[in-house]
């Protein structure tokens, strides 16, 4: 992640220094009407031109991402990936068991997409150094100017310190009419302080190396999921029988996610699994918002 935030964008500046010029002149300043955001657009343009012709294309407008055609009307909240993933698996690996490339699919989307990685980097940035109040700003903005009634955290990164997952504890609350859903492997995090609102709805995401944890901290979880990777398949069917079993005795709701580069084959070899497949994994024609299966 580091040699990724180190590449240069104009000669003699890296996608680093970048962020952290914006981060200096204040071009994140949280506004509070549409007139100040477009002053702030405008403070973000010409502070990345003042580094290098052209470096205003790759700078995104605010901390939060919009929807797209895979989510629909959900926005997300986004961390570097690896950076801030203290208790991460094979995921942010660069290969495990002869993958090539990280599993992890937000690390792939940071190395062609300098804008994403400036973005993650930027929030990263400012929840280190700014803190709460600049998170909930941005949270108000997004809330009563563009009218957002569900949030995704951390489609890149995680829950990276207790005191962090107490900040996203309080956006739950200062903003109750929102809906905030998250997956995480920081499961020791959360079983911490696990006392939270009903509109933070929190995904304990399991794989093959993490699979004990379910038994030690998954009461303190809304819902499991487990991501099925192409490796030692055969293993893996064995550990969603039992993940299967633990969640509905416990009245939890199971979902299954697919490996992207391999979603057709291991959607196939799932078997009576494949009613816990995410939806959108197994062909449906749905967007998140539609289909509501992780955060109700």
């Amino acid at each position: 992640m580091l040699n990724l935030l180190l590449r240069e964008v104009a000669p003699g500046v890296t996608l680093r220094n970048l962020a952290w010029r914006l981060y200096q002149v204040g071009a994140y300043t949280p506004p509070r009407s549409e007139w100040e955001f477009r002053t702030l657009v405008a403070l973000q343009r010409r502070a990345a031109e003042s580094l290098g012709a052209g470096l205003s294309r790759i700078v995104p407008k605010m901390p939060y991402s919009p929807g797209n055609r895979k989510i629909g009307n959900v926005w997300s909240f986004d961390l570097p990936p690896v950076l801030t993933c203290p208790h991460a698996t094979f995921c942010g690996r660069r290969s495990f068991a002869g993958f090539r490339g990280p599993v992890c699919y937000d690390v792939n989307i940071a190395r062609y997409s300098l804008a994403h990685l400036l973005r993650e980097y930027i929030n990263y940035i400012h929840v280190v150094k700014t803190g709460y109040e600049w998170l909930r700003g941005w949270t108000r903005f997004v809330v009563e100017q563009r009218g957002v009634k569900t949030i995704r955290l951390h489609v890149g990164g995680d829950i990276f310190a207790r005191w962090y997952w107490e900040y996203i504890k309080r956006l739950a609350q200062d903003f109750p009419q929102t809906i905030f859903y998250l997956y995480t492997r920081s499961f020791p995090i959360v079983a911490s302080a696990p006392e939270r609102l009903r509109n933070l709805k929190i995904l304990m995401s399991l794989d093959a190396t993490n699979l004990a944890s379910l038994y030690r901290y998954g009461e303190y979880f809304d819902h499991i999921t487990y991501l099925v990777v192409d490796h030692n398949l055969e293993i893996q069917l064995r550990h969603i029988a039992e993940v299967t079993e633990w969640a509905a005795r416990r009245g939890k709701r199971f979902i299954i996610f697919l490996e992207h580069r391999m979603r057709g084959k291991l959607y196939r070899m799932l078997g009576p699994y494949r009613r816990y497949v995410c939806p959108q994994e197994a062909g449906e024609d749905t967007t998140c918002d539609k289909c509501k299966l992780c955060f109700t």
